[in-house]
């Protein structure tokens, strides 16, 4: 696909077929995502590939951690049953972990970039057609998730990106960048 194709076309897909993603195909993927703009190149990513009996561990994990977030509403154990279904369905998830610099002016040019190198995991991921789908939520701040995936004090999570071969494709549609432009000459 061309560039701008692909950023027009790709979409996040919340359920994916039942079909593997080979490991070289994603090591392909993971190649490009160091491709980012990154101020003074500190470099602060690194990723963990989730597959096989590690993610239905992870779901678990993340079935307890939506339990706990949502304790005591009628619809936390609906919540979590789904949210362990999501990532069991994944044919991988990909764990984007960024390093925490003490300085906040770097800490946020640092995660700017972490949040472009996931950005380009998504754009080829597609167009190998592949699917993906950002995750935050309570995983982020699970000290259980946190000591399974084995950060440090000084890394966090930034994203969960579940891939798949999409199950259908959404439409979406955007606000033209033209109605929220304000040019200064």
């Amino acid at each position: 696909m061309e560039l701008k194709e692909v950023l027009r076309a790709r979409r996040s897909a919340r359920q994916f077929v039942p079909k593997p993603i080979a490991d070289g195909v994603l090591e392909e993927i993971l190649s490009y995502a160091p491709w980012v703009p990154n101020h003074h190149v500190t470099e602060p990513w690194r990723f963990i590939v989730v597959k096989d009996h590690s993610l239905h561990e992870l779901a678990r994990l993340r079935y307890q951690a939506v339990l706990r977030k949502r304790q005591g509403q009628p619809t936390a154990q609906a919540r979590a049953e789904r949210a362990e279904r999501e990532f069991v369905e994944s044919a991988a998830v990909i764990v984007v972990v960024q390093a925490v610099d003490p300085d906040p002016v770097r800490r946020q040019e640092d995660y700017a970039a972490t949040v472009m190198a996931t950005y380009n995991i998504f754009l080829v991921a597609w167009d190998y057609g592949i699917a993906s789908y950002w995750h935050t939520g309570p995983l982020t701040t699970d000290d259980e998730v946190r000591a399974w995936l084995g950060l440090s004090a000084s890394e966090t999570p930034v994203a969960f990106v579940r891939l798949g071969y999409p199950a259908q494709i959404g439409v979406s549609t955007r606000t033209p960048a033209a109605s929220r432009t304000r040019w200064l000459r």
